[in-house]
């Protein structure tokens, strides 16, 4: 499945009964009251939204909702239905340690939503061609594949029950020219497959 953008993924597997925990939640690329703020649309769709990051506003801080801590080192006095990571994970020094607190945090059936870039995108395919490395964020630490990403939840208790594709980050992001062009072409190869879109989205569950 190939979802248009974060409202259409979080309308799809965020339910009205769901209490979630965002993590990362202010370093999503839309400012605080812009309706396409990932955060703002979690706490639409949901019962209740926590959130957790190392930094955020004096608003935030001031909640018990929410807490200034690392996503890989984080504890609330509750558990989740779901935890969102959305774009997050290729952030991190340690992912492992992100997903044993993830994993804490978990109600029993509670499932992990997580989004990140796929290594294998058209964008990094074509860079690839005329660079040495594609155009990467100064931030990330890591590529991941829905092979990688798999086996890394494996090695810390979870399992994939599903792993899709998101087409647009739909948080207004400014864009090249070439990365516009690119758009175009990566839309038209989703009709034959879905290998080379953006960015990967994965629903994980803990390990009986």
């Amino acid at each position: 499945m190939i979802y248009q953008n974060k409202a259409e993924l979080i309308s799809k597997l965020v339910r009205s009964s769901d209490v979630v925990l965002d993590v990362g939640f202010w370093g999503q690329g839309v400012q605080e009251g812009n309706p396409q703020w990932p955060h703002t649309l979690l706490r639409r769709a949901a019962k209740e939204v926590y959130g957790v990051d190392i930094d955020m506003s004096k608003s935030f801080a001031s909640d018990r909702r929410y807490l200034k801590a690392s996503a890989e080192d984080f504890d609330f006095p509750a558990k989740f239905d779901v935890i969102f990571a959305g774009d997050i994970i290729e952030h991190l020094s340690n992912p492992g340690l992100f997903l044993a607190s993830c994993k804490k945090h978990l109600s029993p059936g509670g499932r992990l939503l997580i989004t990140t870039p796929n290594a294998f995108n058209l964008f990094n395919l074509a860079e690839k061609l005329t660079k040495c490395e594609p155009t990467v964020n100064a931030d990330h630490t890591c590529y991941f594949n829905s092979k990688t990403l798999r086996k890394l939840l494996e090695k810390n208790g979870m399992e994939a029950t599903e792993v899709n594709f998101l087409y647009s980050l739909g948080c207004g992001h400014t864009e090249s020219l070439k990365k516009k062009f690119l758009n175009i072409l990566y839309r038209l190869l989703s009709f034959f497959t879905d290998k080379f879109i953006e960015t990967l989205v994965v629903v994980a569950k803990v390990r009986p």
